[in-house]
């Protein structure tokens, strides 16, 4: 099977830099726009997966208009409990906000819970996709949920960070046993 793997397009907080892992924002102007000129490019899918945030639901919307949508808990983004909606210069002089940075405190969920979230997220849309007998699929997340499935299955082999996405960009990737997800190519316009 086909997964096109897509990061949501932008919204506010994306645009602030803030942590807005659990905060619901809808898509601003700009990400809207995004999405609309990717649409044309896009290849059709037979369902969308994706997470429960607003911002996932819109993106998927104007992506694929008209195709059945499976929400999937586990592919939210990371909750960054109180430095939601916060960015670094707002946060840089916090206590907590330096722990966090040295490695010696966790804000809301922990970067090890976040990832299996996300990979047992994975691995109930091959489930369903299988059981479906779908050719091709897509699932509309969040930028640490992608890094954390494709870190832990994507191929070629990389680390956490260097599957960084954009704003309303992603991979197309080939599912294969292990699970694997083999990288077929980028999609996007935003790939810097």
């Amino acid at each position: 099977m086909e997964l096109i793997l897509l990061r949501h397009a932008c919204v506010p907080g994306n645009r602030e830099r803030c942590f807005i892992g659990s905060t619901d924002q809808p898509l601003d102007p700009e990400g809207a726009a995004a999405a609309r000129r990717l649409a044309g490019a896009l290849p059709p899918v037979e369902l969308i997966y994706r997470s429960p945030m607003l911002r996932c639901a819109q993106t998927a919307g104007i992506l694929w208009p008209r195709v059945p949508e499976r929400v999937i808990a586990q592919l939210r983004e990371t909750d960054f409990g109180p430095f939601e909606g916060k960015n670094h210069r707002e946060l840089e002089q916090d206590p907590l906000y330096r722990r966090w940075l040295a490695g010696e405190y966790t804000p809301g969920e922990s970067p090890e819970a976040a990832a299996r979230r996300a990979r047992r997220g994975l691995e109930l849309l091959l489930e369903d996709a299988e059981k479906r007998g779908l050719r091709r699929a897509a699932a509309v997340t969040h930028g640490g949920t992608i890094m954390a499935i494709l870190a832990a299955y994507g191929r070629p082999r990389r680390d956490y960070y260097d599957w960084n996405c954009p704003n309303c960009c992603g991979y197309l990737l080939r599912t294969e046993p292990g699970p694997e997800l083999r990288v077929i190519e980028r999609i996007g316009e935003d790939w810097t």
